[in-house]
């Protein structure tokens, strides 16, 4: 099962340059029982085995006497999170280990145990539960967490596409409850989004819905607050596609920040649940701001009337993401009582797959109930008929008093089988030739037809292909423009004039001259990292390599340097610069192991911040 639920936010790292490194040893561990010490351990105390000195947890490692790392399960800004194990409780767990630059600043330790502390009040079945918070031997805090093995929301939108109704309504009342439960003890979410709600199954096999990482938008507040200078992406906190207007307004927790900011985003998650689109659109998180402050919301059902989402259903979402937060939900209860009212998270109905197939109302017990006697056929013969024009006269069934009425449809069955059964040999034959004539008689195709439907058939080929030229078009313009908007935002490679081409095949092609190969092979590292792109063609030019002759090397930066940038502008959301630097401390520092997985894990969150954006289908 995946475990991308666990991968850690972006901190707000932006503040990483005052936190510095940790002044603790580093930790020692013995390579015969895989304890971890304190750096000032020389030998095992258990087998007396000489420590080595671990510069980086490893699986297998058991951290506090009583966890042992299994593998690593997510990476990010704040740290790193490990599938683990209780050894003697013997359960498996989540523990994210805040990283060396972060675990130095006295101030976001403080709120980290306080926020652990809070965390772990929250008892309910549709949240992650906290089990504990520690220190590893070298002074670094963890907490360790309930371990949910399932895909989340945005990973089944884009398997599955959209949610059928009921599914979506019962998703959305339990994360919800979830929320309300949060709410309750003063912890306001603050990043509610597709990511960071999990679908798993509980003991009964049954689909349940879990929320994560509350608490952790303090921490970005708190990580991020004291910078001076940083930018709107840095101030708030939230992701843009989910954000209430008060958030984007720079508004605090506390009375300007309350739980409606939450309703805000999950009724922004039920919109793109059941529709697969999100109500606001922009690609940069200015224009994601101007449409969640002032855009208009089209309703769902109006939006997909193929899905056949209730209309009572719609206005329950818009309320949610009313602009207005005194117009939506003052609390999670009313949201789930609206929800529930609505009569969707009640009924279970299959709404958007089976009510196509209910073309009316259903059939009442009367209507289906089938004659307790068999009906008697009696010629009707009006007085002075003879017995041969009775042959002719309409039959009508004899109905006793007992006899429950036929329903029209099979009134009209009866009718037509006695009509049939009381046809005379003379009635038979004009029956035979009606029949020939309609069902049996062949059509004759002409000529001016067969050469309309040749027109038709080619006309429609035509439209198809001028069609997938079309789209083939804009796939290639929408990729150049994403290649080209982001070289433009690099710090390093914005001032440089390059021209980027986009082939049939969708592969990259960049000219033009930077000022250094490092230049040259971030360029192509940010073109890769862009969503559809199939490949790179690098035709940059750069000047050779001069050696530096100033032993001060004031003007170049060291791979640990290049590293400690990227993984600020990683934080703050800065992809592109993110890209550059890691690549730069790369190709600087070949064999350097973290440069590459940051380099890898920066690329991953470009392509998914570009897929998420694209959330409007080509025309």
């Amino acid at each position: 099962m995946p475990f991308s639920c666990y991968s850690m936010p972006f901190s707000g790292g932006a503040s990483a340059r005052r936190w510095g490194v940790r002044p603790a040893l580093p930790m020692k561990y013995c390579s015969a029982c895989h304890k971890t010490y304190p750096g000032d351990y020389n030998v095992c105390p258990a087998d007396q085995t000489a420590l080595q000195n671990a510069h980086e947890l490893q699986s297998g490692m058991i951290i506090r006497n009583k966890y042992q790392l299994l593998d690593r399960i997510g990476i990010g800004g704040m740290g790193v999170v490990y599938r683990s194990r209780h050894l003697t409780f013997n359960e498996v767990c989540a523990i994210k280990i805040v990283n060396d630059v972060i675990s130095g600043d006295e101030r976001f330790l403080q709120r980290f145990q306080a926020e652990a502390v809070i965390t772990r009040k929250l008892r309910h079945p549709n949240a992650v539960r906290v089990d504990d918070f520690d220190y590893t031997e070298d002074g670094r805090p963890f907490i360790v967490m309930e371990l949910v093995e399932g895909k989340n929301i945005g990973e089944i939108l884009q398997i599955e596409g959209p949610f059928r109704v009921s599914r979506a309504v019962r998703i959305a009342t339990q994360a919800a409850r979830a929320l309300g439960a949060a709410h309750k003890i003063g912890v306001v979410h603050r990043d509610i989004k597709p990511a960071n709600i999990i679908l798993t199954t509980d003991e009964d096999g049954k689909e349940i819905a879990k929320v994560l990482d509350f608490g952790i938008a303090k921490l970005r507040e708190v990580a991020g607050s004291d910078q001076p200078g940083m930018t709107m992406t840095g101030m708030v906190v939230g992701t843009p596609l989910y954000m209430s207007p008060e958030q984007f307004m720079g508004k605090k927790a506390g009375g300007e920040i309350d739980g409606r900011t939450d309703i805000y985003s999950l009724g922004v998650v039920l919109y793109q649940m059941v529709t697969a689109q999100l109500p606001f659109d922009g690609d940069t998180p200015y224009s994601l701001m101007v449409q969640h402050m002032q855009g208009t919301v089209r309703p769902p059902h109006e939006l997909a009337p193929d899905l056949h989402i209730p209309e009572s259903l719609s206005r329950v979402v818009l309320k949610a993401i009313d602009k207005s937060r005194d117009q939506r939900f003052q609390t999670a209860e009313e949201f789930i009582a609206a929800l529930e009212e609505s009569g969707l998270d009640r009924s279970g109905l299959d709404y958007g797959h089976s009510a196509a197939l209910q073309s009316g109302p259903a059939p009442s017990a009367e209507t289906i109930k089938a004659p307790t006697s068999p009906q008697v056929l009696t010629p009707q013969v009006a007085p002075g008929t003879s017995a041969s024009q009775s042959s002719k006269a309409n039959l009508r069934p004899a109905t006793s008093s007992v006899d429950p009425p036929l329903t029209p449809r099979a009134e009209s069955s009866a009718a037509s089988e006695n009509n049939m059964v009381a046809a005379s040999p003379a009635d038979s034959s004009v029956v035979n030739s009606a029949a020939q004539h309609v069902f049996i008689q062949p059509r004759k195709l002409r000529v001016k037809q067969l050469l309309t439907l040749v027109a038709l058939l080619m006309t429609a080929v035509l439209v198809a292909g001028v069609g997938y030229l079309k789209y083939q078009t804009l796939r290639r313009m929408r990729i150049e423009s994403a290649v080209t908007e982001m070289l433009k935002t690099s710090p390093t490679l914005g001032r440089t004039d390059l021209r980027v081409q986009v082939s049939d095949t969708r592969e990259v092609i960049l000219d033009g001259k930077v000022q250094s190969k490092e230049d040259s092979i971030a360029a192509g590292n940010l073109a890769g990292s862009i969503q559809g792109v199939t490949g790179v063609i690098n035709r940059i030019e750069y000047p050779p390599v001069i050696p530096n002759t100033d032993p001060a090397g004031t003007d170049a930066k060291s791979p640990a340097s290049l590293i400690s940038d990227g993984t600020k502008f990683l934080d703050d959301g800065k992809y592109a610069e993110a890209i550059a630097c890691f690549s730069k401390a790369a190709a600087l520092d070949p064999n350097n192991k973290q440069a590459t997985e940051l380099l890898d894990h920066a690329k991953q969150a470009a392509k998914t911040e570009q897929e998420l954006l694209k959330n409007r289908p080509l025309n």
